[in-house]
């Protein structure tokens, strides 16, 4: 609900692109300061403790920005705080999910538990979510923040009912020797190295506009709060239909291929959301970047899972997010500056420029992975 409610507050706090960027700078951070300590240690902790304990933390956190709401003491400064601590908390709660579900599995069911996994996660985070929370936006700025706070308590409710399954040796090493170890294995994998380099460019120039998606939505599209969530819905949906698609491509192509497919997915919708002032045709295109979004993320999840052994899993996906995240902030204040100076349009069309190059020289960008089928067993 916060994704909505989060950049609708903050525009009514300021309405420099620069300091509303700032959100996403502060949610995204966390990713290059902390994500290998959190990793590290999600191989080294029981995981299902660690995803309660980081439940519970988000909990405390929206809860009480929503009681600075409610008393008139929030300022964008508060946002940027609580923005930033949420971001820890995902850090730690994402590294332990991706690294406990192939233990709850077979490693055949693994690319359909992640699509599932994804359609579902999607569903709720920005499909349902950010709806209720612009209704709620609407009815009393506190409510979003009061009702998140009631779903990350329910969450870690969820979570201490799956199996007690980690994975997780006692550790006999340093913990700075295995943030190490994390980064040192996502190195040495071509596959790896190349996934990583490819979501960090993505990255960069996609949050260098999606920073400033509500005043593009409210300046460039001249439209309202509801344009604003039916362009976060649209992409959810399109990421949810990404679902039943990714079946009967994985049939027909290798995972090569597949990313292929998704890149000129938003290469075509990043020159139309980049051009276009039609709420319509905007919308449209965000339907379908989230099928490129979702075919993304269940490839490249699964080729990770695949690729990893279990007791490093939360290191090495400490380390990729650590540089295919971390870079987010960067982008964003990219994109804020360039807003300033080039006008808000400019970030979008330099996105589409770098998309477009992206799906134009897929083969040569993509060749570590053509040999890498989707059914490859994990390493032990």
């Amino acid at each position: 609900m916060f994704l909505t409610a989060f950049p609708l507050l903050a525009a009514l706090l300021t309405r420099d692109p620069i300091l509303i960027s700032g959100i996403t700078i502060a949610t995204k951070l966390p990713w290059l300061l902390f994500s290998l300590f959190t990793g590290a240690i999600s191989d080294r902790m029981d995981r299902r403790r660690l995803m309660i304990g980081s439940d519970i933390a988000r909990f405390a956190i929206v809860a009480s920005l929503a009681a600075t709401i409610v008393t008139d003491r929030s300022n964008i400064w508060v946002l940027y705080t609580c923005a930033f601590s949420l971001g820890i908390c995902e850090t730690l709660h994402t590294n332990c999910a991706q690294a406990i579900l192939p233990e709850l599995i077979s490693p055949d069911q693994l690319m359909d538990a992640n699509a599932r996994f994804t359609s579902a996660q999607v569903t709720s985070a920005q499909f349902v979510g950010p709806s209720l929370g612009v209704i709620l936006f609407n009815t009393a700025s506190a409510l979003p923040f009061a009702a998140n706070a009631i779903t990350f308590a329910g969450s870690a409710a969820l979570i201490k009912a799956i199996p007690n399954v980690h994975g997780v040796e006692s550790p006999t090493t340093r913990l700075r020797d295995d943030m190490l170890d994390g980064i040192k294995f996502l190195r040495d994998n071509p596959v790896l190295r190349r996934l990583t380099a490819i979501l960090a460019t993505l990255n960069f120039f996609y949050f260098a506009a999606a920073a400033l998606l509500v005043l593009y939505t409210s300046d460039l599209l001249q439209s309202g709060e509801l344009t604003f969530t039916a362009l976060s819905v649209g992409a959810a949906l399109g990421t949810v239909a990404s679902r039943f698609l990714v079946g009967p491509l994985s049939k027909r192509l290798e995972s090569s291929g597949i990313i292929t497919f998704a890149l000129w997915v938003w290469a075509i919708t990043s020159v139309g959301i980049a051009f276009t002032s039609s709420r319509y045709v905007a919308i449209a295109s965000y339907i379908i970047l989230g099928i490129g979004n979702g075919l993304w993320m269940i490839v490249n999840t699964t080729l990770r899972q695949q690729l990893t052994p279990a007791r490093m899993l939360g290191r090495m996906n400490a380390a990729f997010r650590t540089v295919s995240w971390g870079v987010v902030p960067f982008g964003a204040a990219f994109g804020g500056v360039t807003a300033r100076y080039l006008g808000l349009r400019g970030p979008f069309i330099i996105y589409a420029v770098v998309m477009v190059g992206c799906a134009v020289f897929a083969r040569p960008i993509l060749k570590p992975l053509r040999s890498e089928a989707i059914g490859t067993t994990v390493r032990t």
